[in-house]
Order: C-alpha cells, then structure tokens, then sequence
C-alpha cells in the first residue's frame, strides 16, 4: 500500500479492517494534487526503491 503523510491512520485502519494490520505501507509526502506532473514523478522516483522493497518483502511472506 501506499499512503501520503496526511493518510498514514487511514491507510493503517484499512489494512486491520481488511486482516492485515502489519500490511506495509510507503508513506509519500502530501499533498500530491497541487504538485505539477513533474513534481510527482520526482517523488516516484524518489521513493521507488522503497515501494519496491516493500513489494518484495510482502511476497517474500
């Protein structure tokens, strides 16, 4: 899952109420509907490396 800062205890509350409380999260800055195009694939960029791992180690469960 991935979240922005401003919608980390929702995204936590959903994955307890879907059975997985220790689902793990990205946590990217907020907002993103106010950054340009531009600005968010630098955030995508940015933050790649950890979504993917995140992937990797819940298939690794």
């Amino acid at each position: 899952m991935i979240a922005t800062t401003a919608f980390i205890k929702l995204a936590r509350a959903q994955a307890s109420a879907f059975g997985q409380p220790d689902l793990p999260i990205a946590v990217i800055p907020h907002p993103l509907g106010t950054r340009s195009r531009a600005e968010v694939r630098e955030l995508a960029e940015k933050h790649v490396a950890d979504i993917v791992a995140l992937v990797c180690q819940a298939g690794a469960k």
